[in-house]
């Protein structure tokens, strides 16, 4: 069995009004807890660091998805939401994402069918969804924007 390792080095001072630092090989930031929950916002947050999780994974499994599919297109943008509530304790509710499809071609039904199993495909592969499955509720609410006309909003 293959395995891959990812580390990180951080530190802490404080309390809900601390902050703090990360480096990953490819992402060195400040983190504090944000505003809203008082904290001092600055740099990043936990939360904002698994939305950011959650959304590259669902992104690039997306991509490759569409080219395991044969789907044509120029390329996925993204906007994502994820929710926390305070019911029970501060926990993760849920996570909506909104990617836009770029499409190299009209959209017909057929195609409109093999998005719809591509994106449902991306999100049960995605490996951090997978690691919050069952916690984060996660949606999806595509855009497919074929060659040449106005953006049609889809559901999941």
């Amino acid at each position: 069995m293959e395995t891959f390792v990812f580390q990180l080095e951080g530190m802490w001072k404080g309390s809900w009004d601390g902050n703090g630092r990360i480096e990953t090989k490819g992402l060195n930031s400040s983190i504090s807890v944000d505003p809203s929950m008082q904290g001092s916002g600055i740099g990043t947050n936990p939360d904002e660091l698994l939305l950011s999780a959650l959304s590259s994974c669902f992104l690039i499994t997306l991509g490759i998805r569409l080219n395991k599919e044969s789907i044509s297109y120029d390329h996925i943008s993204i906007r994502s939401e994820g929710t926390v509530t305070k019911q029970g304790g501060l926990h993760f509710e849920k996570v909506v994402h909104k990617p836009v499809i770029y499409l190299n071609g009209a959209l017909s039904d057929e195609l409109r069918s093999k998005l719809f199993a591509a994106i449902k495909m991306a999100e049960r592969d995605c490996m951090i969804a997978k690691a919050v499955r069952g916690n984060i509720r996660v949606d999806v609410e595509p855009v497919f924007q074929p060659a040449g006309t106005n953006l049609i909003s889809e559901k999941a």
